[in-house]
């Protein structure tokens, strides 16, 4: 991809054919642990430990399916905004990060889905890292292999592997831009 001048600022919002189908996996997910755990079908040979998973299967995807029934009823704005200048992602916190402060983009892969990992000036990463939850949630991805800060287009308008490509176009753009500018010298003294 070149690198171009003249980019402009995307807006990228939730797709409502990519949630209704999240919702639908979501919504028989819950269903079929709900089976399982309440005994609907007068099954005679489960186990303690097979409820025990299903219950946490059952809690686990009733607040997944929640959460996108939410994203879908109240999802009608741009989450994601990529400029020359830097990305934000209103999931993740209402700062934008600069590129000058992205010190490299890289894709990790679960299953099929390719997540954009942002790997950031550890001053700036420290910014992202505030509160328990979050925390807790950057440890897990760096176990996992993604160390940085994850952008995940699950239910966005953009896939994956287009949103990649497009952090790499506008990370190419916005440094060039930081170094093409002019240094300040000092003045001659008389």
């Amino acid at each position: 991809m070149s690198v171009s001048q003249n980019l402009p600022n995307l807006a990228i919002g939730y797709s409502t054919l990519r949630l209704l189908k999240m919702l639908a996996a979501g919504v028989f997910l819950t269903l079929l642990f709900a089976a399982i755990v309440f005994n609907w079908l007068n099954v005679k040979t489960l186990t303690a430990y097979q409820i025990t998973v299903c219950s946490v299967g059952l809690a686990v995807c009733s607040f997944a399916t929640i959460r996108v029934l939410w994203r879908l009823v109240s999802g009608r704005q741009p989450v994601l905004f990529i400029t020359r200048v830097g990305i934000r992602d209103t999931r993740i916190a209402d700062d934008t990060i600069s590129w000058r402060s992205v010190r490299d983009i890289s894709a990790w892969q679960f299953r099929s889905r390719v997540i954009v990992v942002l790997k950031l000036d550890p001053l700036i990463a420290d910014r992202f890292d505030v509160g328990l939850l979050k925390r807790i949630v950057s440890i897990m991805n760096k176990a996992v292999g993604a160390e940085g800060m994850l952008i995940n287009p699950g239910g966005l308008t953009m896939d994956g592997e287009t949103l990649l490509e497009t952090c790499k176009q506008y990370w190419k753009a916005g440094r060039l831009a930081y170094t093409a500018q002019p240094k300040t010298e000092p003045e001659p003294v008389h």
